[in-house]
């Protein structure tokens, strides 16, 4: 028989970094549905208070911390606050990061600013809060890290071209973290998700429309994912059901890495 106690998460305490909205906020709501109390951390307070409150309404504590995962201060108030609220930390997901306008530039005319901004946001950020979270792990040989990387990581990112070089970057910083924290019994994983379907979606040069067409005809599964399929992913890496899992990337695309 098997035992679905393994995807059980009661009384584990989760971190959601970029946790208000799109994946992050399916992230949240999934770990809430597994039974871990959620800290929502997200630059946008108001939005992370909304998600806060979605979490508190399927019966878990959560708790909305405002935090720039950029800014080494407000990560470690975030840590900070955590530990004071529900005395240690389980699970950190690094999902915060993303594109702009301004980050979408052509190669030559792309300023050191332009890069930096990118990278800080998807790449750096994943370092900082993961070494001060470990910190908290390491004493209790216990711990799960997920990293939120993208598909754009295996192929060319001509749309914002220091993204798809950050998430690369991701996909290896997984794997060395996993190599390094394994002694201290703390699992690191990352997904690679595909084109998820969120109300960010389309900020770029391509319209909505024309990415819903193209995935519609693209996608093997036949559809675009959604923050929920990313969401339960996460809850399975961070359940004892992956206790032997660590150091890998995990594509949720629909299959769209088949296509040749």
């Amino acid at each position: 028989m098997m035992n679905f106690t393994k995807f059980d998460l009661t009384g584990k305490t989760a971190i959601v970094t970029g946790g208000g909205r799109g994946i992050g906020k399916g992230i949240c709501l999934s770990l809430a549905q597994a039974g871990a109390n959620v800290v929502v951390a997200n630059r946008n307070a108001n939005t992370a208070e909304a998600t806060a409150r979605e979490v508190q309404a399927i019966g878990r504590s959560s708790l909305a911390i405002p935090t720039d995962v950029c800014v080494p201060g407000q990560i470690e108030q975030m840590v900070r606050k955590t530990v004071e609220t529900f005395g240690t930390i389980d699970i950190l997901v690094n999902n915060a990061g993303g594109t702009t306008r301004e980050m979408d530039v052509p190669l030559l005319e792309m300023s050191e600013n332009n890069w930096d901004s990118a990278v800080d946001l998807n790449l750096k950020s994943v370092f900082l809060c993961s070494q001060m979270i470990a910190r908290v792990m390491v004493p209790k040989k216990q711990g799960i890290i997920v990293n939120i990387s993208s598909w754009l990581a295996f192929a060319p990112s001509l749309g914002c071209i220091p993204y798809g070089s950050a998430k690369a970057g991701v996909n290896n910083l997984t794997q060395t973290m996993a190599n390094i924290l394994a002694p201290h019994n703390i699992r690191v994983n990352a997904i690679a998700p595909g084109i998820i379907l969120t109300d960010r979606l389309g900020v770029g040069r391509v319209a909505l429309s024309e990415v819903l067409e193209l995935k519609r005809k693209t996608v093997p599964l036949g559809r675009l994912g959604t923050p929920e399929d990313i969401g339960w992913v996460v809850v399975f890496l961070a359940s004892d059901a992956a206790a032997y899992i660590t150091g890998q990337v995990l594509s949720v695309d629909g299959g769209s890495r088949l296509l040749p």
